[in-house]
């Protein structure tokens, strides 16, 4: 027995307190880390378990200084509820601590055991460890201070809670040995340290001082201050780390995003931005024009696009090669940018074409219009200059189509049009120079687009014989003799009339309809012919059709256009190809060769307009002709009183060639009886008779073989050769209609 003296707060119970505060300090701590990492289990779990300790330590030592027991009863009840509640943490705490995987149904089955356990402490008289609940006879601790105890008859729940106590306990060790052989050897030993430490103080209490009945404390709310230290500094630790880990990839996120904005700049300059000359390009180029010519609409400003070309730089490509030409095409940029006012934007549209959007003029149009006018002509001066590229000098001009805005134009695409329009007419116009859209310029091109439409329409969709037709003119020598006659194509445009070859040609040539159209002008003058021939029809025994230099210049022509004519059941020699003299400049070689070809098959063949192109005497010399025709410009000044030297000179070259002179325009009787002085071999024009169609050609045919059967009197009489008799205003050559046949 020891000596029972007054219950005082000494060492001990200051320790269950210091305790007590450790580890609400650590909880308090753990539940604010938890919640800020998202409510991370591991952390709420074990700031709950060190709550829980907190509350047994403090309900430990409440106990211990108790003044009877009632008081004392109520401590114990609050501890053993504070341990009962500690296990559905101290579950989970481990699972997550030791990585194991979730396990929901034991998570259930402990809470609601933990639950039942905290139920029935509530609910027995005297707690959930005792049946029997009385005063001990105390503990006296050997620097003689004396604690409260209780004591009675253990109850079966208490037995229970107990043995669910150990199973906890080993459960959570094995976790903690499965870790340590995992590789975390650190986390897993202090772990299995602090399992083991309140391991062997719950022995300490059931054997030595229940089972054994020893006067000593219990050391379980102790026991947890390992707990709590070690795995606060190891929780600590390992948030340490994660910290420093969410560092480093906030770190590395934050590269990547510097990274990804630099790529994304890089992308946004490639995609707005000329890769060679560093200027926007068309999509920048055309969104900087929208907005402008919103802004100016809005505030009534004017602006104007400047629309470039570089005249000869597809030679200087293909001579010295893409490199050289990407240096020049950079070299022009730097000095467009140096020719730009300071407001405007230069892009690049593509290839060699370039677009100078002008900033906005508060001022009048007439001023926005000569500003841009000013600035095109600026810009056509500085690219007039020389440039060196590699130690060559070489010379290149742009042509500039200026359009003005706002002007009536239906957005940016219709501005861009109307200054593609003009920047056509500067290239017509001969290049190096400028020119400002006009209304007038629209009309021809809605023409020009008419035109090409109705084209295409008519070939595609197989109208050609209603819409076109050969109307023919007759050739006769100077005796009046019919030697043969001209094909002519004509076109009956369904909204715009009747059209001559001029007109159309050129437009077919361009689009590259030449060769279907000239393929149907064959078959038509083909069948002609053989309906002729049924017909007992002398129309001279040759039919003259005219040829494009784009037909001269494709692939196997004669050798299409021989079996074309077979086919068709003509002989090829009925047929005189009339040729102009820029179908051989294309590439003079090649057409030779075709030529040659085609005058083995058996064509005739006929320069037409002699004398107003080339006219290269050895390249003449060099031609399988047999016919040269004596251009109408060389014809209208002969007169009876003074012959034409031009004129005189081409026939006498035809015969030295020994090849046929044919005049064609003869429009007077004059202009025949000079022709005839000077030994020219064939006429032709209104003089003799005017285009006709297929009809009207029959009937000149019969009229003119009535008029050859008159006496010689008659025969030489004023329009004895126009049957039809034409006015002095029908045989003009404005309104003759002969051209380009197809």
């Amino acid at each position: 027995m020891f000596d029972a003296g007054p219950i005082s707060f000494g060492y001990y119970t200051a320790a269950l307190v210091a305790t007590a505060g450790i580890a609400l300090t650590s909880g308090t701590q753990f539940v604010v880390i938890g919640l800020w990492r998202r409510r991370e289990a591991m952390y709420l779990s074990y700031a709950m378990l060190c709550l829980c300790i907190a509350v047994l330590a403090y309900s430990n030592a409440m106990l211990h200084t108790a003044s009877n027991l009632a008081f004392a009863r109520a401590a114990l009840r609050t501890m053993i509820g504070a341990a009962v509640i500690s296990f559905l943490p101290f579950v989970v705490f481990i699972r997550a601590y030791t990585g194991g995987a979730r396990q929901p149904r034991l998570q259930w089955a402990v809470g609601l055991t933990a639950g039942l356990f905290a139920l029935l402490n509530l609910q027995m008289p005297d707690t959930l460890f005792f049946t029997q609940l009385k005063p001990g006879k105390g503990i006296l601790l050997p620097w003689g201070r004396r604690l409260y105890d209780v004591a009675g008859v253990p109850s079966l729940w208490g037995l229970l809670f107990h043995a669910l106590s150990y199973l906890a306990f080993l459960w959570a060790l094995a976790h903690a040995v499965r870790q340590i052989r995992a590789g975390e050897r650190l986390r897993g030993s202090l772990l299995a340290t602090c399992l083991a430490a309140q391991f062997a103080a719950l022995l300490w209490g059931d054997v030595v001082v229940d089972a054994l009945g020893h006067p000593y404390p219990y050391l379980d709310a102790f026991s947890f201050l390992p707990f709590v230290l070690l795995m606060g500094l190891s929780l600590a630790t390992q948030l340490h780390q994660r910290t420093m880990q969410l560092e480093q990839t906030t770190r590395r996120l934050e590269a990547e995003a510097r990274t990804r904005h630099e790529a994304e700049f890089n992308l946004r300059h490639v995609a707005y931005h000329d890769s060679l000359t560093g200027l926007p390009n068309r999509l920048r180029a055309l969104d900087h024009l929208a907005e402008l010519h919103a802004e100016a609409v809005v505030r009534g400003q004017h602006s104007a696009v400047l629309l470039i070309d570089l005249d000869n730089f597809k030679t200087i490509n293909d001579a010295l090669g893409h490199a050289v030409g990407d240096r020049m095409l950079e070299a022009i940029a730097d000095r467009l940018v140096a020719a730009a006012p300071a407001d405007a934007m230069l892009a690049r549209l593509g290839g060699d074409e370039f677009v100078l959007v002008l900033g906005p003029s508060p001022g009048p149009a007439a001023i926005a219009r000569a500003l841009a006018q000013q600035t095109a002509e600026r810009v056509v001066a500085r690219l007039a200059e020389p440039v060196t590229v590699d130690g060559r000098v070489l010379a290149i001009g742009a042509s500039v189509g200026v359009a003005p805005f706002p002007a009536g134009e239906d957005g940016v695409a219709d501005l861009l049009r109307r200054a593609d329009i003009a920047l056509y007419r500067a290239k017509a116009a001969g290049r190096n120079t400028v020119r400002l859209f006009l209304a007038p310029m629209q009309q021809e091109a809605d023409t020009r687009l008419a035109l090409e439409r109705g084209l295409r329409t008519a070939l595609e969709q197989e109208r050609m014989p209603t819409q076109f037709a050969l109307h023919f003119q007759p050739q006769v020598d100077r005796t009046g003799e019919l030697l043969g006659a001209e094909a002519l194509l004509r076109w009956h445009h369904p909204q715009l009339g009747e059209l001559s070859p001029s007109v159309f040609i050129p437009l077919a040539e361009e689009t590259g309809l030449i060769h279907a159209l000239g393929s149907w002008v064959i078959d038509q003058a083909c069948a002609c012919i053989r309906a002729w021939d049924r017909d007992g029809v002398a129309f001279g025994s040759r039919l003259a059709v005219n040829v494009s230099a784009w037909q001269l210049g494709q692939a196997q022509f004669a050798t299409q256009l021989e079996a074309q004519v077979r086919a068709a059941g003509v002989d090829p020699s009925r047929l005189t190809l009339e040729l102009t003299e820029s179908a051989l400049l294309r590439d003079f070689d090649s057409a030779l060769e075709t030529l040659g070809q085609l005058s083995t098959a058996g064509f005739r063949l006929a320069l037409d307009d002699f004398g107003t192109g080339y006219s290269s005497l050895s390249y003449l010399q060099r031609l399988p002709l047999d016919v040269l025709k004596v251009d109408r410009a060389f014809v209208s000044e002969l007169s009876p009183d003074m012959a034409n030297p031009l004129a005189s000179f081409i026939i006498d070259l035809a015969h030295r060639l020994g090849i046929t002179a044919v005049a064609e325009g003869v429009e007077t009787v004059p202009q025949r009886l000079a022709l005839e002085r000077l030994g020219c071999d064939g006429l032709q024009g209104f003089l003799i008779c005017r285009p006709v169609d297929e009809p009207g050609f029959r009937r000149w045919l019969a009229g003119h073989r009535q008029a050859r059967a008159l006496p010689q009197a008659q025969r030489h009489a004023p329009n004895a050769h126009d049957p039809q008799g034409l006015p002095s205003r029908d045989r003009h050559p404005s309104g003759s209609g002969e051209g380009t046949g197809g």
